[in-house]
């Protein structure tokens, strides 16, 4: 199996911990980050991975990571709300081109989007 681990664009280390481990609820598997230079992480939930990193030539803001077979949208959805962050407040979404896929897309502080997606049962589409 061949691992995809995306980069994406961050620039402020306090705002990217906000968004991802507090919100989202990644931790942290590792960062590196010598002395004044732009800091490079990797996080982690479930088994999604993402490198996160303020190095000028990684990454352009704006990217849209597709996050699929994630179990347990619903609920993980319901969560994120209850946090209540203020800068973010997703739907959940049933798309026109699969009827039998539900998504959750949330926006970072860098621009970047990501989108969750489960497939689901037709007797689950009755729950929304």
């Amino acid at each position: 199996m061949t691992t995809v681990k995306p980069i994406l664009r961050v620039f402020d280390y306090n705002k990217a911990i906000e968004f991802y481990i507090h919100w989202l609820g990644f931790k942290i598997d590792w960062k590196h980050q010598p002395d004044e230079a732009p800091l490079y992480m990797q996080v982690s939930l479930r088994d999604v991975i993402l490198h996160l990193s303020e190095h000028h030539g990684d990454s352009s803001p704006g990217a849209h990571i597709l996050i699929g077979e994630f179990t347990g949208l619903r609920a993980y959805h319901q969560n994120l709300l209850a946090k209540q962050y203020k800068y973010n407040r997703p739907g959940l979404e049933v798309p026109e081109w699969n009827p039998n896929e539900i998504n959750v897309t949330v926006h970072d502080p860098f621009g970047n989007r990501l989108t969750f997606t489960e497939e689901v049962i037709e007797d689950e589409k009755t729950k929304e």
